[in-house]
């Protein structure tokens, strides 16, 4: 009989090596699938798919309003552009109406002017009617006086003056038509008092060239005047006077004076009272007649004339006042 091999006896040292080898491959194999285990779990866990999702919301909420904006950015840009057009296209509309407008001004202007002769030749055409009108007085005066010559009675004619046109020499007393109102302006009265001021200031209206002056007010008007003053021959080379270059006469207001018919119509009437103040014997009543009054003008006229007084007419255009002046023109009485 064959005997059985023996195996070589290894030492208790070796294999204890051998078991502690063993156990620690183990352990290593175990901790590794424990770290994959983990990871699996990691990855499969609520809280990290949740925080995960809240990540990925947030960028796409991100994403939506960096959209919104580019596109409220391009909106904005083609909204200006159309904007931009719109002035462009005002501009080129106001550009035109103001062309338009100083054309039209300008022809305002011409018509203005034209307007303002238009009324100067109507106050001319007014002045020249109304001595057409007393010529024609005239003649119809000494065409029903031939015409009672012819009658063998006797007949009471209207005694009217001569319209004929006489320069006025002796006094005057001055009233205003205007607004087919009748007014008194107290000429006399402010011409006193302007001399009375250039008296009692001489001293200073000698030291300037040319100088002003207002009087204080009189029966609703005031007069403002211009002093000059001039070199003239003397006994010693030159002197200076002081002398009136104009003086107007303006009414404190415009709504003043009287309607003519009541002023007629009454002798306790404002006008009558002063008209009683001045001799018709001494006095030539000067009447400044606006266009709007030259029909009671010749009511006036009337009036003045069947109580013995001489009338003198001054046409006035309305955007003129009463005035006076060395180099003017004396009234014309009839």
């Amino acid at each position: 009989m064959k005997r059985k091999r023996k195996r070589p006896v290894r030492d208790e040292a070796e294999l204890a090596q051998d078991s502690f080898l063993d156990v620690v491959s183990n352990i290593v194999g175990i901790l590794i699938i424990l770290v994959m285990v983990a990871g699996i779990r990691a990855q499969n866990s609520p809280e990290a798919t949740v925080a995960d999702a809240d990540s990925i919301e947030r960028v796409q909420m991100k994403q939506q309003t960096v959209y919104r904006l580019k596109q409220d950015i391009e909106e904005s840009r083609v909204r200006q552009a159309v904007v931009s057009r719109q002035i462009q296209h005002q501009a080129e509309q106001y550009a035109v109406l103001f062309d338009q407008m100083t054309t039209v001004r300008a022809a305002i202007d011409t018509a203005a002017e034209e307007q303002s002769q238009g009324v100067k030749e109507t106050v001319e055409y007014q002045r020249q009617l109304a001595e057409t009108q007393a010529k024609l007085e005239e003649l119809n005066g000494r065409k029903a006086y031939l015409a009672q010559q012819t009658r063998p009675k006797a007949a009471v004619l209207e005694n009217i003056p001569t319209p004929m046109a006489k320069t006025v020499e002796e006094k005057e007393v001055h009233f205003r038509l205007l607004g087919k109102k009748v007014v008194y302006v107290p000429w006399i009265e402010l011409m006193d008092k302007m001399r009375a001021d250039i008296n009692s200031n001489q001293e200073k209206y000698f030291k300037v060239q040319t100088s002003t002056g207002k009087t204080a007010p009189a029966d609703n008007f005031e007069l403002e005047y211009m002093l000059g003053v001039f070199n003239v021959p003397a006994r010693e080379g030159f002197g200076k006077v002081l002398s009136l270059q104009y003086a107007e006469m303006r009414p404190l207001s415009e709504d003043i004076g009287e309607p003519v018919e009541a002023a007629l119509s009454s002798s306790s009437s404002v006008f009558c009272q002063k008209l009683s103040l001045f001799h018709s014997g001494i006095y030539t009543a000067t009447v400044w007649v606006y266009p709007d009054s030259f029909e009671e003008y010749q009511k006036l006229k009337q009036f003045l004339y069947e109580r013995g007084y001489r009338v003198a007419a001054r046409p006035l255009a309305f955007d003129e006042v009463i005035s006076g002046s060395p180099r003017g023109t004396k009234s014309a009485a009839q």
